[in-house]
């Protein structure tokens, strides 16, 4: 009889009502670079990243990805957008086609399914040798957690580095130095109106 409740006990904890699967979708960095174009902001060195991202969550999973990036120059940021010279630039020296943000949203990410996706941030500062690239949208942010609707924001961040001075710098070449995840919002209940 003990053992029975024990089970019961068990099965009732790990039941599905209790606690639902928080999915989040792998990211991996891809290329990063500058290129001079004469693009939706002028001629000038536009910088961009591209990354994969991959679903192995079990279900499809709706994107909705947004992408801007803080610096090392005190209130000097990017919002991550789409400027078409520039991916087609980018898309000429790679040899490989990239999805926009708007693509890539357009309909959910198949189980086991990957995306590569293209990022333009505008012309440069000359004075900028770190961008954080911030992803946002890789990971469930409101989620059921035994009983209660939880809400947590989290963006996956990856270091971006400009070595060298200010001069020639469409010649400095952008490093991805490391990446990580980052809760920009801790979680808290959510609770009903």
């Amino acid at each position: 009889m003990r053992i029975a409740l024990a089970l019961a006990a068990v099965v009732a904890l790990a039941s599905p009502s209790q606690a639902e699967v928080r999915w989040q979708l792998d990211c991996q960095p891809g290329r990063v670079g500058t290129v001079v174009a004469n693009g939706l902001e002028g001629n000038g060195t536009y910088a961009w990243c591209t990354f994969t991202v991959t679903n192995k969550n079990g279900r499809d999973v709706p994107l909705s990805l947004g992408v801007w990036a803080e610096t090392d120059v005190a209130g000097r940021t990017y919002r991550g957008t789409l400027d078409p010279v520039v991916k087609d630039a980018v898309e000429r020296r790679t040899g490989k086609q990239y999805k926009t943000l708007t693509e890539a949203r357009a309909t959910p990410l198949a189980d086991g399914a990957s995306i590569d996706v293209f990022v333009s941030f505008g012309k440069v500062d000359p004075s900028v040798d770190v961008f954080n690239v911030h992803i946002l949208g890789l990971a469930d942010r409101v989620y059921r957690d035994r009983g209660k609707v939880v809400v947590e924001d989290k963006a996956f961040v990856l270091t971006i580095t400009r070595p060298g001075d200010e001069f020639s710098r469409q010649q400095d070449l952008l490093r991805v130095r490391s990446t990580k995840w980052v809760v920009l919002a801790p979680a808290k209940e959510l609770k009903k109106a």
